[in-house]
């Protein structure tokens, strides 16, 4: 009876050791099985499915195409081979074909890296000025595509830009309010091939700083050919407090003209005593 007893034994501990290594799969063996169609173990998403994206200016005043680049990630492990993502236009896309292209229709995930990306442009020369577009991508990664962030939707922009051909274009008066609240009343003009504004800062410094401006001098203003501004430093105007006078103060600023809307927008520095006293802007509007 013994002999049976431990002969019993035996076989159920034998039995329990083999089940023991013959483990079932888990969860990271799967993951990081490699690429089967019929039974994928990973997924790929867009890195950024939405977006909206303007043209910008070049430095002669032309419009500079839309470069962005679009990626792909893989959610899961490394893999063994290559996984290929091919990507297609939607047809509820709004953009013409002449108007975009990316370097490759197929974004390639090498094996053993978790992402892979090709570059958008959109060729802001075909695009309509001032119209916004929609471009929508479809992705194909043979099943493998994760639940959201799998269709690509950027709406793309080519911005109204009026060449400043005419200096005399934004020469005039100027209303608006400054980023402290106070009334902007601005001036500009020409002297020479110059162009000048006057009355920076007079609300703020009449008003909420309380003192009584002596003498101001005219600001010599840089309108770039891409629609920004530049004052370099220089010295604006003295002042008094309770009769006494104060440090003299200076300005330097950088900004953009529209000379569509006819407004300028300036953020400005104001210097006293060597140091910036106060950062404010000004948005103004031609009157």
């Amino acid at each position: 009876m013994k002999k049976i007893i431990k002969y019993l034994l035996i076989f159920v501990i034998g039995g329990v050791f083999l089940s023991s290594c013959e483990q079932p799969e888990s969860n990271w063996n799967a993951m990081t099985k490699d690429y089967d169609k019929s039974n994928t173990t990973y997924y790929v998403q867009f890195l950024v499915s939405e977006g909206s994206f303007q043209t910008a200016i070049d430095a002669n005043g032309d419009p500079e195409n839309i470069v962005k680049t679009i990626g792909v990630a893989l959610l899961g492990a490394p893999q063994a081979s290559d996984i290929t993502v091919t990507l297609s236009k939607n047809n509820s896309s709004t953009i013409g074909d002449n108007m975009w292209s990316l370097s490759s229709n197929t974004i390639t995930i090498t094996a053993g890296s978790t992402s892979g990306s090709v570059t958008l442009t959109a060729l802001a020369s075909a695009m309509i000025e001032d119209e916004t577009v929609t471009l929508v991508l479809d992705m194909d990664a043979g099943g493998a595509e994760a639940s959201s962030a799998v269709q690509l939707n950027y709406s793309l922009n080519r911005i109204k830009f009026c060449p400043l051909d005419e200096m005399n274009d934004l020469v005039g008066s100027w209303k608006g309010t400054d980023s402290e609240g106070n009334p902007s009343q601005v001036v500009t003009s020409l002297d020479g091939d110059k162009f000048m504004i006057d009355g920076l800062n007079v609300g703020w410094m009449e008003g909420y700083w309380g003192e009584v401006i002596i003498t101001q001098t005219p600001l010599v203003m840089i309108m770039n050919p891409n629609g920004t501004l530049e004052i370099e430093l220089q010295e604006y105007m003295t002042t008094t407090w309770n009769g006494d006078p104060q440090p003299a103060y200076s300005v330097a600023a950088t900004g953009k003209w529209d000379n569509c809307k006819k407004t300028l927008v300036i953020d400005y520095d104001l210097y006293q005593g060597g140091g910036v006293l106060i950062p404010i802007t000004e948005n103004i509007t031609l009157k």
